[in-house]
């Protein structure tokens, strides 16, 4: 590892917040990764598995205390408070792309669930083609119970495992909080990337950057790349809490289960966050066009068209004390986008995650879809890389563009199906154009 160069553009070098790995700044990079999420740390975390002396630079700007909202996904049978954090399900089945990552990770989280950092969820319900709730019980799963995250958690998790592997690498590896400021193209085909930490501008170059930056792709979209939304989709969305009664074994709502319900204007979902104090969050989906999206930014609104449009969800917000906790509702995206291109290798760019494709939250292309992106990502980029078999970076576009091409067809088979079984609200506008498919990659 070179010693740190106290210069940089004129300007006095900060090293690395998360890392004890410094990078050389002067030197080209191989990789930089934008973005820390799950599917960056993947990436990532790949990169360093199966590469020799590359040097690689993952950026983020996380805040791990910051309350995070993301598409809850779920299968359907038939912006920030540092108070509490949220995600999404992540399966059993997990497990072993955890363990691909880091032969700790799963342990590790295992030790959170004990600690109450996540929930086992006991198994989904649904009061979706019917009024009446059906119910997969988490017993059936023979892998396990699926897991409510705390998101923020999890992702600090994930980081922790590439910060330890960085620490360890003989390559040029180091993980940067800093914030993504632009991108271009220097006269010699080399990114520059300007970031911003601790109140200071710099640029780094490197030859191939990984845009990992969640649904707003602000890589791609800073090198023009448009993202296209197929079928728009808003997420209303608020925390509830309730009294605290100082035993963690004792508490009003012991309702673990996943849950959504079909509504006339749209469908609602819910889940318990923690147990001490109670909190669970409510989200409330509908389109952009639809008259519920203008009203359901106001809480009176809200809350009225949560207790007079959802029967169990009311239930277990009334029969368990439950208050809205101060400035929700919110609201964000969380209909189905893709980028016009995921990925060019002649410029040697590519997006991963929600970067790339965003998925209706009713789709099940959750978690385990950012992980397994992530990780064939950096599979075939450790392949141009290290020029193993032979691998050119036309074939990595080829095969990058196919693999999205066909997480994108399971999504909208499923997307469709999920749908197309509520027959009980034909008439009313959200069902009548919900069902429209989205267009392809």
């Amino acid at each position: 590892m070179t010693d740190v160069d106290t210069t940089f553009d004129g300007a006095h070098y900060c090293p690395p917040l998360f890392s004890p790995s410094v990078v050389d700044w002067n030197c080209d990079l191989a990789v930089v990764i934008i973005g820390g999420g799950p599917t960056g740390c993947a990436t990532a975390l790949t990169l360093l598995k199966n590469t020799a002396r590359i040097s690689c630079l993952l950026i983020d700007d996380a805040n791990p205390a910051s309350f995070k909202v993301t598409p809850l996904y779920m299968k359907a049978s038939a912006t920030e408070l540092t108070v509490h954090c949220i995600g999404e399900s992540l399966p059993p089945e997990s497990a072993r792309l955890l363990h691909y990552l880091h032969p700790t990770l799963p342990q590790e989280l295992s030790t959170q669930v004990a600690a109450g950092i996540h929930i086992k969820c006991a198994g989904n319900a649904s009061a979706w083609s019917s009024p009446y709730l059906e119910e997969r019980h988490a017993i059936l799963n023979p892998f396990g119970h699926v897991l409510h995250l705390n998101r923020s958690e999890f992702e600090e998790l994930l980081r922790n495992k590439v910060e330890d592997r960085f620490s360890k690498a003989q390559s040029r590896f180091s993980l940067q909080k800093a914030s993504f400021k632009s991108i271009r193209k220097s006269a010699e085909g080399i990114w520059v990337v300007g970031i911003e930490t601790m109140g200071r501008g710099r640029e780094i170059f490197a030859r191939w950057v990984v845009d990992s930056t969640g649904r707003k792709a602000s890589v791609a979209n800073k090198i023009g790349i448009r993202s296209i939304c197929s079928d728009p989709l808003l997420a209303f969305y608020a925390v509830f809490s309730g009294a605290d009664s100082g035993d963690p074994h004792f508490t009003l709502d012991n309702d673990t289960r996943t849950l959504i319900e079909a509504t006339p204007d749209g469908w609602w979902y819910t889940s318990l966050i923690t147990h001490s104090p109670p909190t669970r969050v409510v989200v409330f989906h509908t389109l952009p066009s639809h008259p519920s999206a203008k009203a359901s930014r106001r809480v009176d609104d809200f809350l009225g068209r949560l207790h007079d449009t959802t029967s169990h969800i009311s239930r277990i917000i009334t029969e368990s004390n439950y208050d809205i906790a101060p400035t929700y509702p919110r609201c964000t995206a969380a209909g189905s986008s893709h980028l016009e291109r995921v990925c060019d290798a002649a410029e040697r760019w590519v997006a991963v995650g929600d970067a790339a494709v965003a998925f209706d939250p009713l789709s099940s292309q959750g978690m385990m879809t950012a992980l397994e992106m992530g990780i064939y990502v950096g599979l075939k980029l450790s392949e141009v890389l290290e020029s193993h078999c032979g691998s050119t970076e036309e074939s990595f576009q080829k095969d990058v563009v196919q693999a999205y091409l066909a997480v994108q067809k399971e999504y909208e088979k499923n997307r469709r199906y999920y749908y197309s079984v509520v027959k009980r609200f034909q008439g009313q506008a959200f069902w009548d154009t919900v069902v429209d498919v989205g267009d392809g990659l």
